[in-house]
């Protein structure tokens, strides 16, 4: 009697260990990878500069492929709260990319030191 006793016990053990490494594998996988990314966006970065031409400006950013900037974005152009205006990624490179203005908010202008961040859609 003592034996079948000690034989329930070793497989209620087992049992035991065994769900609580699958529980622990189990909530290991279902935490989603962005859990652990930064809840601040790195789709943003500095206007360098605005080069004007006879056709069009061109605004110059200190960020582009690294900070997910790319070909075809369209991004809101802001200083501090305020926003100046939009514009359209033509060139993108690693750490550098270009726009074309699309838009200037109240003959606002865009200058070095603006932030320029991709824009989104917000569903509710």
């Amino acid at each position: 009697m003592q034996h079948s006793s000690i034989s329930r016990f070793t497989k209620l053990a087992s049992l035991l260990l065994c769900g609580v490494l699958v529980a622990g594998s189990v909530v290991c996988a279902s935490v989603p990878a962005f859990v652990k990314e930064s809840l601040y966006t790195p789709y943003e970065a500095k206007v360098a500069s605005v080069e004007s031409s006879l056709s069009a400006d061109v605004v110059l950013i200190d960020g582009g492929l690294e900070q997910g900037i790319r070909l075809g974005m369209v991004c809101t152009v802001s200083r501090g709260f305020k926003s100046v205006g939009e514009l359209i990624i033509i060139e993108s490179r690693s750490d550098r990319a270009a726009g074309l203005i699309l838009e200037l908010v109240d003959d606002s202008i865009i200058q070095a030191g603006d932030t320029a961040r991709v824009k989104t859609i917000q569903n509710s």
